[in-house]
């Protein structure tokens, strides 16, 4: 693999670049016939050999001089890179065309009985025609802008693979932090309400409890390092969550799930959905003795997902601000979604009469990203 090719990461670079001239030199060939059969004037191989076989073959191999200047000067300082090779251009245009002229020639003595001109004649031409150094001017900008573009969208493509890689990084370290600061919480509480049926002689109960905690702590650990899943896969960890949480609450506790079933193949941030609900029993629900209800509602809306989680008990202490007040678990959930939507979402917890309401809004994902 050539270098360029290497830097580009496109294979065959360098068969890519004689492919192209291979068609420049038949296009123009096909022009020139064309012109000549619109004029009513002959036209055969002994007049393309010069122009414009000879000139399409002194570009490609003067190609391969770009390419090499390039590689070196890549680096450069904008300033300096200019001005080399605007120096260099002009240079350029010169050698092609003194090229241009001596592989005609050695074409012609090739492929001809006698050369169609002379050397005396060719360089009374060059005087004529020096005019003509303007086009390898021009083809050698042309040349160097595609190398610079090719550059940019390489560069364009690794920064994007590295800012994919960095994103995932932090979001995979978010997301285990926010398993380790949900578990220690939980586990007390559930381990406490075991304690409490046990003392109670409440053995199935307990027994029940204990399984349910071991599902849904297998299911945790084992879930998807994906950064999305299926809407369905984040409900059924929070429903193994919710089976333990009705049996510390027991009467005392309403669930409610209002999902639109064409939600649930949706994709939406992993443990998106699991620190808000928790957040509901540890803030709210847990601090009233009173009944206490747990509704939540997804919908799909305008392109877009829609997730409500509503809970009774405390409301939000005076000159509550999310910004300003929110914990671990909030604060990652809301920085996992400023990395996945760049703000194209909504995060409100508002006030209701009775309770809480947490309402996030997210562009409408069909498959995993």
């Amino acid at each position: 693999m050539s270098r360029l090719a290497r830097i580009f990461q496109i294979k065959h670079f360098l068969l890519l670049n004689a492919a192209i001239w291979l068609c420049a030199g038949t296009i123009s060939t096909t022009v020139y016939y064309s012109l000549a059969q619109d004029w009513d004037v002959a036209y055969t191989l002994r007049d393309s050999i010069r122009h414009p076989l000879a000139m399409v073959l002194a570009f490609w191999i003067l190609s391969f001089v770009v390419f090499d200047l390039f590689i070196a000067t890549r680096h450069y300082h904008r300033r300096w890179f200019g001005l080399f090779h605007f120096a260099m251009s002009v240079f350029f245009g010169v050698a092609h065309k003194a090229l241009s002229y001596l592989s005609g020639l050695l074409l012609e003595r090739l492929f001809l009985p006698q050369e169609t001109k002379t050397w005396q004649e060719l360089i009374i031409l060059w005087k004529h025609t020096w005019f003509d150094i303007t086009l390898g001017v021009a083809v050698y900008w042309v040349i160097l802008l595609i190398l610079m573009a090719l550059e940019n969208r390489h560069r364009y493509r690794n920064e994007r693979l590295v800012a994919y890689d960095l994103r995932n990084q932090l979001s995979e370290g978010q997301l285990n932090q926010m398993k380790l600061q949900m578990q220690p919480h939980f586990l007390f509480n559930a381990l406490n309400t075991i304690a409490m049926m046990v003392r109670k002689n409440s053995q199935d109960a307990a027994l029940s409890m204990l399984s349910s905690l071991s599902e849904m702590l297998r299911n945790s650990l084992s879930r998807s390092r994906q950064a999305f899943i299926p809407l369905k896969d984040e409900l059924q960890l929070i429903d193994q969550y919710l089976i333990i949480e009705k049996a510390r609450y027991q009467d005392r506790l309403t669930v409610k799930q209002h999902i639109q079933p064409e939600a649930l193949d949706m994709q939406v941030p992993n443990l998106i959905l699991q620190p808000i609900v928790e957040n509901a029993f540890k803030h709210g629900i847990s601090q009233s003795i009173e009944p206490a209800r747990l509704v939540i509602s997804i919908s799909l809306e305008n392109n877009k997902v829609i997730m409500e989680v509503f809970n009774t008990g405390n409301q939000l202490p005076e000159g509550w601000q999310l910004q300003s007040h929110q914990g671990i678990g909030l604060r990652n959930t809301t920085n996992r979604l400023m990395q996945f939507y760049q703000g194209n979402f909504k995060f409100q917890i508002t006030e209701r009469e009775d309770g809480v309401l947490v309402r996030i809004v997210l562009p409408q994902v069909n498959k995993l990203q």
